[in-house]
């Protein structure tokens, strides 16, 4: 299960408050806060999954059986398929991995892949360096506030 697009999508920070991916965003949300969905949501929610179940149809290949969604295209299609993953990652996912960056200024949520549950941010490279290099800046300053009071008066 491929979710990168999923998350690219409801992580967009130009999502329009009451969109169709601002649902599916505000359902993950719910989940890495382990508080009820509000009615509006479960409404809505329920409104996009019954349509993709609507246009969802099995397709056998010649190794397995696949679902595909017929007879929908374009931006509905693409909320479809976003609103079945959601779906299967409520159903299929150890909720506990579904996590909210804890990024300063950030509010991006991702699945948490690694062993041990210990990911904390959506990008180690930009997130967890930002906050890794703030730690080591606290950690290490060489200011020392006694000489550089003491400094200050001999300079006046």
């Amino acid at each position: 299960m491929d979710l990168k697009e999923l998350f690219a999508a409801i992580n967009d920070e130009e999502l329009e408050p009451n969109s169709d991916l601002a649902v599916l965003r505000e359902v993950l949300l719910s989940v890495t806060s382990r508080r009820n969905f509000d009615t509006r949501t479960m409404k809505k929610f329920g409104e996009l999954t019954g349509k993709a179940h609507q246009h969802r149809r099995l397709k056998p290949s010649t190794h397995s059986i696949e679902f595909e969604l017929v007879g929908i295209t374009g931006n509905a299609r693409r909320i479809s398929e976003f609103a079945l993953q959601v779906e299967d990652i409520l159903v299929t996912v150890d909720l506990s991995r579904v996590k909210k960056c804890e990024g300063e200024e950030c509010e991006a949520l991702f699945i948490d892949e690694s062993k041990n549950k210990s990911r904390r941010w959506c990008d180690m490279a930009h997130c967890g360096a930002l906050r890794k290099s703030k730690v080591f800046y606290d950690k290490h300053r060489r200011v020392n506030p006694v000489a550089e009071a003491e400094i200050e008066l001999g300079a006046k």
